[in-house]
């Protein structure tokens, strides 16, 4: 079963080394108000990187077709963001990006730093549609630039049917006891994200971000195509995640 977009996001295993390393890496990172700060004992943050800075990415493995692709589509993201991308020889990057057939995944912005090894990106190679694979490099990417799921936005109201989504998957890869599938499903497709947690605009449904929705997994006459190209949307949120310097009047 082809589930196109369906990724996996890393989440760091400690959420105060994910704090720290988020606002060492840009303050703003930090910023909640006092009020979230009582109601809530986790810290929770932004995971965005130091705008004008240059992000070092280097490939694990993967031959020159694979490298080449995945450059071409993660270097959409750059007319929109003051940031630069380098691709660098050996595997001492900020991002580093393995060859995982059947997977993509990523962890999320500054996440990245908290390992200085092994991957922090997985890439399936798909050949036989390009549009596809790029339009999964730019998703991922967008993860790298700190965006989190779009279907999990706070005012995406999609009339899911769980029971056909777990069935769809019941033969793929999540063949294991229902607990653990459910797991794994709630959180990759149903479970929304909390507004006073995340940084985020008015919901996109054109979104890279969004996986595409099968009319057969909701209920009604619902559902949203693939979505190959960065939305308008996306530009816009990470120019404002990564502004260029205000040019003062002289």
């Amino acid at each position: 079963m082809n589930n196109a977009l369906a990724c996996l996001i890393k989440n760091p295993d400690d959420i105060n080394a994910s704090y720290e390393v988020a606002i060492g890496e840009n303050p703003a990172n930090g910023h909640t108000t006092e009020s979230r700060r009582s109601k809530r004992a986790v810290i929770k943050h932004t995971h965005y990187w130091a705008a004008g800075r240059t992000l070092r990415i280097a490939f694990l493995d993967g031959d020159q077709a694979f490298r080449d692709a995945t450059k071409a589509a993660a270097n959409n993201w750059l007319p929109h963001i003051n940031l630069k991308f380098e691709f660098v020889e050996g595997n001492e990057g900020d991002i580093r990006i393995a060859v995982t057939p059947g997977t993509y995944w990523s962890s999320i912005g500054t996440d990245a730093l908290l390992e200085t090894e092994g991957p922090t990106m997985g890439l399936s190679p798909d050949r036989l549609w390009p549009a596809f694979f790029a339009a999964n490099v730019m998703h991922e990417f967008g993860h790298v630039l700190g965006a989190q799921h779009e279907h999990q936005h706070p005012e995406a109201d999609i009339p899911w049917n769980k029971k056909a989504v777990y069935e769809a998957h019941s033969a793929d890869e999540f063949a294991d006891e229902d607990h653990y599938t459910r797991t794994i499903i709630d959180a990759r497709y149903f479970n929304r994200l909390d507004a006073s947690e995340v940084s985020y605009s008015a919901y996109d449904r054109l979104s890279i971000m969004h996986y595409a929705v099968r009319q057969g997994w909701t209920h009604g006459d619902f559902k949203i195509d693939l979505n190959l190209v960065l939305s308008e949307k996306d530009k816009a949120f990470m120019a404002k995640a990564y502004p260029y310097p205000t040019v003062q009047a002289q």
